[in-house]
């Protein structure tokens, strides 16, 4: 399956009278899912009512929901809790064997964690090494890396750290396509900014972990990048930035005092990331007023990677009524898990209003004749699609004009041919997508390979020969490979 996606205009040749808009997951009505219980007074009275998503949130093959956060422990500082849902919306905290308090069990899994991300890994074969863990550990504060055949009891892989530096933040942990396992996380004495380590087997990490995200120019003087959870989408990795608020002139070198709230960001190649709409939180704060404000009025903090359903993505986050400050974590607060979620491929939108939109895509060979269209479109809009050749000229019978209006709201619109026109389309050759609408949000569209079953997940990209110089003829006489 080919897709375009509108993060930014590189697979779009021409584009006249769209708008572009950041399209943000709605929060479920129902949160907090699951509050983090102060000492005593709930069903997790080893907690102290803190709880941030410095950890993951996974859904195994057999439908179990997995949650690790970092929380608080009075009489001995940070530990990893657990969670589990069959549905991702009511969650328990089992007590589990690992951590006592006064001689009972508790829901802590791991003593100590500083940046814990977990990886559900079904490749593996080794059933004992199916969980992977890294997190900043004792003694040395460096990360280190854990496995685990049940996500609660958790084995070091080797004695000491695999890479040399304090995360000292959230991490984003992930296994990228070509199988190599990535990390992203801070390096210590570099301040906040993210970067990328690599392995191919969790043990041996790449020596000199590489900067791929800082502030830039287009950032406000108080902002700084906290850390950065990301995960495989086709062939980009798609991340949830933290995005750290410093108070205004606040003298505090260390910078203490701030909001965290995150932006939608991306990469082609995981090292060169993007932000899809800068300055504009992919998940907004709660409001702050009247106070104390809502739960997650003061820092809003997504899990390690978002979880792909059949037919939603759902973003889990920590929301606390507090903000980041020194000693937040054991203030008496009202901190939980909350969730936001979306329709497939609904990142970025190009809105069409009252005037028609035209959009002109970058060259593809024509895989079959399955173009599926992601749209909402209103009352009185449409959306019309059809072919031209990659040099941009007319197909009998295969333009915009010649297929029936898409109108509604479906993630997979199909565009239906003339009766003649299967005929004659140009399968195996390469061609453009022609689409023009009216009062339309247009937010993806994916061209079907001969006979797959699509995974929305897994894809190529809309401009497989962005960087080759003669695209165009070649594409006259290329067959799709």
């Amino acid at each position: 399956m080919i897709k375009f996606l509108f993060f930014d205009y590189q697979e779009v040749e021409r584009v006249r009278g769209f708008t572009r808009r950041l399209n943000r997951p709605a929060k479920h009505p129902g949160n907090p899912l699951l509050v983090s219980d102060p000492a005593g007074e709930g069903d997790a009275p080893w907690e102290h009512g803190n709880m941030q998503l410095y950890g993951s949130v996974v859904r195994r093959p057999d439908g179990l929901f997995q949650l690790w956060y970092q929380t608080q422990r009075r009489d001995a500082g940070s530990m990893l809790g657990y969670a589990e849902s069959e549905d991702g919306l009511a969650w328990r905290r089992p007590p589990q064997d690992v951590v006592a308090l006064d001689g009972r069990p508790t829901g802590f899994v791991f003593d100590h964690p500083h940046g814990a991300a977990v990886l559900y890994d079904a490749e593996d074969p080794r059933p004992d090494w199916r969980y992977k863990l890294l997190s900043g550990a004792r003694p040395s504060g460096c990360i280190s890396a854990f496995r685990s055949p049940d996500g609660i009891h958790w084995t070091a892989v080797q004695r000491g750290p695999v890479i040399g530096t304090n995360p000292d933040c959230p991490m984003g942990l992930l296994r990228a396509r070509d199988g190599r396992y990535v990390v992203y996380h801070r390096v210590w004495g570099h301040g906040r900014r993210v970067f990328r380590s690599e392995s191919w087997d969790f043990v041996h990490w790449s020596g000199e972990p590489r900067l791929v995200v800082e502030p830039d120019a287009g950032d406000p003087t108080n902002t700084q990048l906290y850390g950065l959870g990301a995960a495989p989408y086709g062939p980009y990795e798609l991340g949830t930035l933290w995005i750290y608020h410093t108070t205004q002139d606040d003298p505090d070198i260390a910078k203490m005092g701030g909001v965290q709230q995150p932006e939608l960001a991306y990469a082609r190649s995981g090292h060169a990331w993007h932000r899809a709409a800068q300055g504009t939180p992919f998940i907004p704060n709660g409001p702050a007023a009247p106070p104390p404000g809502a739960w997650d009025r003061g820092n809003l903090q997504c899990a390690s990677a978002p979880v792909y359903l059949d037919d939603e993505i759902r973003y889990y986050y920590a929301g606390t009524q507090v903000i980041h400050r020194r000693g937040w974590a054991f203030e008496p607060q009202r901190a939980g898990l909350g969730l936001a979620s979306l329709k497939p491929d609904r990142f970025v939108a190009l809105d069409a209003g009252d005037e028609p939109a035209e959009l002109l895509t970058a060259a593809f060979p024509l895989l079959s004749d399955r173009i599926r269209v992601n749209a909402d479109v209103a009352a009185e809009g449409w959306v019309r699609a059809g072919l031209v050749t990659a040099d941009g000229e007319p197909l009998a019978g295969l333009g915009p004009d010649d297929t029936p209006p898409l109108r509604g709201d479906d993630t997979a619109h199909a565009i239906r041919w003339p009766d003649a026109a299967p005929a004659a389309l140009p399968v195996g050759r390469w061609v453009r997508l022609l689409i023009r609408a009216r009062r339309a949000s247009l937010y993806a569209v994916a061209v079907h390979a001969p006979g797959e079953t699509p995974v929305y997940h897994r894809f190529q990209e809309g401009n497989p020969q962005r960087n080759q110089v003669g695209r165009v003829e070649l594409s006259r006489t290329t067959p799709a490979a």
